[in-house]
């Protein structure tokens, strides 16, 4: 609700002046790391050992440098500078000047200073000083295990800046080793402890200008709905704060948090479009705390229903025999005895047809064994079968007259002579008075109630063994592949 847009142009302007701040914070946090990008326009690959060049049109450094409180390193500037006369006296005056001679002679001394008081260490820069000396070793006595101070010493001797080499070697320190010098720099401390970072300059404006825009829009949607109070609007647009958070001041490196404002303000824009992450951030949340929640609910309502059981709340509510009413004025007991006794006489004992035959036949054919004339009728072999075929259809046919009596009395009743309606409706009323009495016994409530608990204890089992079998995911799923069916469905019925 607070997340709508207020003007499509708006929100563009605005998404796209947040965009520029995010941009601007991200060179900030990566400027100090890639500054020798920045200074010299190429990239160094470890793994293939390549440098790539690449030309900037605008000096970054120079502009940027005083932002972070970067000087250039008084020693490694110094070092150049001589490097650099040395050239143009070598030139002027020749390689065996006195002036040169006392400039190779200083450059020794610089070099053995440069090695023992590391001026990279400031600027975290020690890897840098290592790679100097590992092509000064290269360069003089062909390999790295050399000593780095006798390799600077050999090199600015006047043996090796001769007349014929000297160009030569100047070249190649100019080319290799005065960018790497050049790289260094100092950098100065604030009372605070940590390093000046002037970054407020750039970021302050843009802390205002979001800092103002944020009182306006959440002022301007509690006036929208007045139920919500301009604090609600507040916490709403929490994303908000972090535009005008002021990280240049508490929290430097924490800054490039503002992604998440800019991403959410580039959506509501419609710049780009963040649903199916919304959706994937969404469920993940869920999915992380839906199956403790399910679990806890289920198995607390399961086992508040045991301790209520085991209580012997189960016999309180069973109604008593004495015929007193539940406060609804139903006998909820007796009408689940009346219903198993419908199920019973009219659905059971039909489909119960041949055994009930066997059995009536197996108690007429006992019956028949008691009389003296059925015995010897069995002791006949030529009439062994005939009592056989009595009990037979005897069975078949008390069978067929009760299952007629009961199919008659449960679809049309008034075809019924008088007195069988009678007996059915004797026998079904008895059977739910002594259904329900038995079930209030004591001896049976506890069976029953003993029974229960054991079988909500499974069920509770069951159900954690199935959520985690299965897993939430697979009910998110389903529920997501739902929510895009009813959204097929009302697009196909009001297409826009």
């Amino acid at each position: 609700m607070f997340d709508k847009p207020l003007n499509r142009t708006y929100e563009r302007l605005m998404a796209a002046i947040a965009s520029l701040n995010l941009l601007i914070v991200l060179f900030d946090l990566t400027y100090i790391p890639l500054r020798d990008f920045w200074l010299l326009g190429k990239v160094r690959i470890p793994l293939v050992q390549r440098i790539i060049y690449v030309p900037q049109p605008l000096a970054i450094t120079p502009l940027y440098d005083p932002i972070k409180g970067i000087q250039p390193h008084r020693e490694t500037e110094q070092y150049l500078a001589l490097v650099r006369q040395l050239r143009l006296t070598i030139e002027t005056e020749g390689v065996e000047a006195a002036a040169t001679t006392a400039l190779l002679a200083e450059l020794r001394e610089r070099s053995e200073e440069m090695v023992d008081t590391n001026p990279f260490a400031l600027a975290n820069k020690t890897g840098t000083l290592e790679r100097i000396k590992n092509l000064m070793r290269l360069k003089v006595f062909g390999n790295r295990d050399a000593s780095s101070r006798q390799a600077f010493l050999r090199f600015w001797s006047p043996d090796y800046i001769n007349a014929e080499n000297w160009q030569e070697h100047l070249t190649w320190f100019e080319q290799q080793i005065a960018p790497l010098m050049a790289s260094n720099y100092w950098r100065a401390y604030g009372e605070d402890g940590n390093f000046v970072n002037h970054f407020d300059v750039i970021d302050v404006p843009f802390n205002l200008l979001f800092f103002v825009e944020f009182l306006a829009r959440t002022f301007w949607l509690s006036r929208q709905y007045r139920a919500y109070h301009w604090r609600d609007a507040m916490l709403w647009r929490w994303y908000d704060v972090l535009l005008f958070f002021p990280f240049w001041w508490l929290a430097p490196t924490w800054a490039w948090l503002r992604i998440i404002p800019v991403a959410i303000r580039l959506d509501q824009a419609d710049v780009i479009c963040l649903d199916s992450l919304e959706e994937q951030a969404s469920q993940g949340v869920v999915a992380a705390i839906a199956t403790d929640v399910s679990e806890v609910v289920v198995l607390q309502v399961l086992s508040q229903l045991q301790k209520a059981i085991q209580r012997g709340q189960f016999s309180r509510w069973l109604p008593r025999a004495q015929g007193v009413a539940a406060g609804n004025d139903v006998d909820e007991l007796g009408e689940v005895a009346a219903l198993v006794v419908q199920v019973v006489l009219y659905r059971v004992i039909p489909e119960l047809r041949p055994e009930i035959e066997a059995l009536v036949a197996y108690s007429v054919d006992q019956v028949f064994r008691q009389a003296p004339p059925y015995r010897r009728l069995t002791e006949i072999p030529a009439l062994q079968q005939l009592p056989a075929h009595w009990r037979q259809e005897i069975a078949k046919q008390v069978t067929d007259r009760l299952l007629q009596l009961l199919e008659r009395s449960a679809h049309s009743p008034a075809s019924l002579p008088r007195e069988g309606t009678l007996l059915v409706s004797q026998l079904a009323q008895k059977f739910g008075q002594t259904l329900t009495h038995e079930m209030q016994r004591e001896q049976v409530g506890k069976a029953i109630q003993d029974l229960l608990v054991m079988w909500l204890e499974e069920l509770k089992v069951t159900f954690v063994r199935q959520t985690h079998s299965e897993g939430i995911e697979t009910v998110l799923d389903q529920t997501r592949t739902l929510q895009q069916v009813i959204e097929r469905d009302l697009q196909q019925r009001h297409p826009s």
